[in-house]
């Protein structure tokens, strides 16, 4: 065994000598048996004797520690350590020996010397702290759920409860994590794990027999409770203001996984729990620097417990959120202000601050039902906006209380609007980032209000907004020098109407039952679209218009030598996420009309994609393979979102006909540029498909769009375009690039999906049936040569897909077609004979199922 202080027998072998007496042979015996455990040679039988002989050791070792004996055993501690750990959490073993590995650990590490030797590591700050306690993790870790369904039995209720307090006792281990200690979250995963098994020990146990196990467990968590909001308060200032970026940031990684931990006691103790934080923050009275670190970690308590607090809750949280707590105890602290030169009293201001509109934000569910507070609460937490450090708390539990509260805030709906004003004209006050979160959140209160009151509401805003816009582009347009920083500011503008639009938008479902008939949705969305023909909207929604006309005619020094527009690649996506964010199947507030919407993304093509000459030859911008895929995706919003032809709301319900007609002329235009784009590169289509495979991206998604929401609409585009997207998709096929490939797949699945003969019929049908006739061999040819080889393995599920459509639309065209191709020497590949390819071929069109095409493919 080599224990310190054995007398090996006279007849043992050298190496046991040896073991007894050199700490060295001890380690480098410690060593391989855990390289022997870790091979995986079968042992099992060994792993309780070993594992027994592994903690005494351990305990030995510790004693010497303990009695400061000077012997130079850190070395054998990690290596013992290392073994036992590697035997404890084995799950083989565990699933096997639950039992007697359960006993043996148990009884080692309720003797006490575990916690006597960490108070000792913790004294004299030891490194060694994480080896002692090892094996206690993972066992809990690991034996979890024999822990749970022994708490109650006679015979290890009481090692059991001294384990547990052996965890107990490293969830405080003392210090301030990643500051001075590095040990305290290492149990946090295990309280995790506790309270997992413990639900379902009580979903699987009946009656009375739960009671004693769920009541140890919850004098253990009541433990736990107390060392986690401990471990939870920031160090003295002084520790905290001299400490580094990275030393910070360990600790605040800490405190989350602490809330995790915290909320799972919650889920054993309940309303026990949440009525000890109140009582406990009640009884310090009104929050002030005195103690504030206490006063901190008891609000981020019951901060992390927030979601889990039914909303019904009535006996704790009326207590803490009455109007008496509120006024006297928790919001005053939020108008106190300090001397700015004392760093100190000024970051313990800002972090009591911080927890106190944390933790309003963090039960903004809990407000809906006392619509009365929220006049104070709102106006309270908004104060957090006006200190630089607060900002993004102030944020979060501002828009917490408005996703939650949005019916609710009607009253307050004209103050949040002010506010709104208010941070826009503050400018980079606020980070633009929480601007724009500010604006959705405001948002979406309106929204939540009559749509007859949303354009007065909306009125104060949208004039300082578009105020704002036309003053950015001004400054744009007169800037000596590097427009960099203008360009920023715009952009940031844009952004606060995209989140303003985005907040404005209805619910998807609400839009859906209105387009499958329900009476109340529809009428609902006809009375919206009605009041948003208001005066100032539509002065809005042409002010709008007009900033981007100004930005697409700025000064020459934003043009490329063929005078086409060199937008920056940011704002360009910000002008076109105005536009897609209005763009909705029911009515929108900053909706554009349709004609206008097409004409704004058409001039935009023009200016920075490709702009058509007298005699027909496009003329394409020095970047247009950048920024005409943002362009795509609007044209794609467009022509399967907007003015669906039985909206009894839309302007354009009328006149599908006529919508149609221009969407079609649209992505004529697009396809057609973009084709002739790519043809442009002298080394070939294919060449220039691997180069910009985004462009080809974009292209096949717009017309893949096309194909399942609108596939009428293809007849409106001219055939000329779609024979060059044909074109481009034979040559797409034998790129070997997913951005390629794939969209080009799912393109050509659903046109052939389409064009077959048990596909309903659409005014579509025939050029799609043309399609395939003329393009269906070559389609054919690619996929079978990819699969052959031309191509990456990993492409084959989307050749597969591909394939597969083609032998359940068309068989007996592509039974033919195959038969031909295959027949060609070395075709798809020189691998494969004459006997190879025809099993393929019986296989592959005489099955209909995927997963088996899928096996004869692969």
């Amino acid at each position: 065994r080599g224990l310190p202080g054995s007398v090996p027998a006279d007849n043992a072998p050298e190496f046991a000598q040896r073991l007894g007496q050199s700490a060295q042979w001890r380690t480098r015996a410690w060593k391989g048996i855990l390289q022997w455990l870790q091979f995986g040679i079968p042992g099992d039988s060994l792993f309780v004797p070993l594992l027994e002989v592994c903690l005494q050791q351990l305990r030995v070792l510790a004693a010497h520690r303990l009695r400061n004996d000077g012997l130079d055993d850190d070395d054998e501690i990690q290596a013992a350590s290392a073994a036992a750990d590697d035997m404890v959490s084995n799950m083989k073993v565990a699933a096997k020996y639950a039992r007697s590995v359960g006993a043996l650990v148990l009884e080692q590490l309720s003797q006490g010397w575990v916690v006597q030797i960490l108070d000792h590591s913790a004294r004299d700050d030891s490194q060694d702290a994480m080896a002692w306690s090892a094996v206690a993790i993972s066992f809990g870790e690991t034996y979890t759920d024999f822990i749970v369904s022994h708490m109650a039995d006679p015979g290890l209720s009481e090692s059991i409860g001294a384990y547990l307090q052996l965890m107990v006792a490293l969830t405080r281990y003392p210090g301030h994590h990643g500051f001075d200690e590095d040990v305290s979250d290492q149990p946090l995963n295990f309280w995790y794990l506790l309270q997992e098994a413990l639900l379902e020990y009580s979903y699987d146990s009946e009656g009375d027999a739960t009671i004693p196990t769920m009541e140890a467990a919850r004098r253990t968590y009541a433990e736990v409770l107390r060392a986690l909001v401990a471990k939870s308060a920031f160090p003295t200032a002084d520790t905290w203001l001299s400490a580094d970026r990275d030393t910070r940031e360990r600790f605040a990684s800490y405190r989350r996984e602490s809330g995790d931990a915290l909320l799972n006691a919650y889920y054993v103790l309940r309303g026990d729990m949440l009525g000890a934080l109140v009582d406990e923050v009640l009884s310090l009275g009104a929050l002030s620097l005195d103690d504030w670190q206490r006063a901190e970690a008891l609000l981020f308590a019951l901060r992390s417990i927030g979601e889990a607090v039914p909303v019904t809750e009535t006996e704790h949280l009326p207590r803490l959120f009455s109007a008496k707590a509120l006024s006297g105890q928790l919001l005053p602290v939020l108008q106190a202000r300090t001397d700015g030169s004392d760093r100190a009293a000024q970051w313990g201001l800002t972090s009591l601050q911080a927890a106190v509109i944390s933790l309003t934000g963090a039960y903004g569910e809990w407000w809906r039902e006392r619509a009365e507070l929220l006049a104070v609460v709102v106006p309270s937490v908004a104060t957090g906006l006006h200190e630089p450090a607060l900002v993004p708390t102030a944020v979060a539990a501002l828009r917490r209380i408005c996703e939650n509260c949005r019916e609710q805030l009607g009253s307050a709906a004209s103050s949040l609007v002010q506010l709104a004003c208010d941070v826009l004209r503050a400018g980079a006050a606020v980070p633009a980032r929480e601007q724009q979160r500010i604006f959705e959140s405001v948002a979406e209160v309106v929204l939540a209000q009559p749509p007859d009151t949303h354009a007065t509401m909306l009125e104060p805003l949208t004039s300082v907004l578009l105020s704002a816009l036309h003053t950015d582009v001004t400054q744009l347009e007169t800037v000596h020098g590097s427009p960099e920083p203008q360009i920023a500011v715009l952009t940031d503008r844009l952004r606060l109407a995209e989140a303003l639009a985005r907040g404005l938008q209805f619910a998807d479902d609400i839009e859906e039952h209105a387009l499958a008939g329900d009476a109340d949705a529809v009428a609902a969305l006809v009375f919206a679209a009605q009041c948003y023909q208001s005066a100032s909207l539509q002065a809005f929604r042409n002010g709008l218009l007009g900033v981007q006309s100004r930005i697409l005619a700025l000064p020459e020094w934003l043009r490329d030598t063929a005078g086409m527009v060199q937008l920056d690649d940011v704002l360009l996506e910000s002008m076109l996420a105005v536009v897609n964010s209005a763009v909705r199947r029911g009515p929108h507030a900053f909706a554009l009309a349709f004609s206008d919407a097409v004409t704004f993304v058409g001039s935009m093509w023009t200016a920075v994609v490709a702009r058509v000459g007298a005699d027909g030859t496009p003329t394409f911008g020095a970047r247009w393979a950048d920024q005409c895929p943002a362009l795509l995706q609007s044209i794609a919003q467009l022509a399967t979102v907007a003015a669906p032809a039985t909206a009894a709301w839309s302007a354009a319900a009328s006149n599908s006909d006529e919508t149609d007609r221009v969407l079609g002329a649209v992505i004529t235009r697009a396809i057609g540029d973009v084709c002739a784009g790519l043809a442009c590169d002298a080394s070939g289509l294919a060449v220039a498909i691997e180069q910009q495979p985004v462009v080809s991206e974009y292209v096949f998604d717009l017309s893949t769009r096309v194909l399942q929401t609108r596939p009428a609409l293809l007849a409106c585009v001219d055939h000329t375009a779609t024979a060059r997207l044909c074109e481009l998709s034979v040559h797409a096929l034998t790129v070997p690039s997913r951005l390629a490939l794939k969209p080009t797949a799912y393109f050509l699945t659903a046109l052939i999906r389409l064009s077959g003969g048990s596909a309903r019929s659409t005014p579509a049908t025939p050029l799609l049936q043309a399609l395939w006739a003329e393009y269906g061999a070559a389609w054919l040819r690619a996929a079978l040569a990819g699969i052959g080889g031309a191509l990456p393995r990993s492409l084959l599920p989307n050749l597969t897909e591909l394939l597969f459509a083609m032998a359940r639309n068309h068989l007996h065209t592509v039974k033919s077609w195959m038969t031909e191709l295959l027949a060609q020497p070395a075709f798809p590949s020189p691998h494969a004979d004459a006997a190879a390819k025809r099993n393929f071929q019986q296989q592959l069109l005489g099955t209909r199922s995927f997963v088996r095409a899928k096996a004869v493919v692969g």
